[in-house]
């Protein structure tokens, strides 16, 4: 499912235009983005938690050449599914 075909379920899902239900998905992405940019977490009760997370600076190999390289530190994001989400996944009840 793709961002569009998910703006076109949640229309019909919450019986509101499609505009009304892609301003909705918008808002909700940017605020994801948003807090997690400020270090914040977001914890949505049923799906998971998005959190920031940190990988360390460390030596790579260029895979053509075979020659070192030094891969810089980032801060990435990560997403912890729900028991509710994992269950649903795993048909579990």
């Amino acid at each position: 499912m793709n961002k569009s075909e998910l703006i076109e379920k949640i229309a019909q899902g919450a019986d509101i235009s499609h505009q009304s239900a892609e301003r909705t998905l918008n808002s909700i992405i940017e605020n994801i983005i948003q807090t997690i940019s400020n270090g914040e977490s977001v914890q949505l009760i049923g799906l998971g938690s998005f959190n920031q997370g940190h990988r360390s600076a460390r030596i790579g190999r260029n895979p053509q050449t075979g020659a070192e390289i030094q891969i810089l530190a980032v801060t990435t994001v990560k997403f912890t599914a729900g028991k509710a989400f994992k269950d649903a996944v795993n048909q579990r009840k």
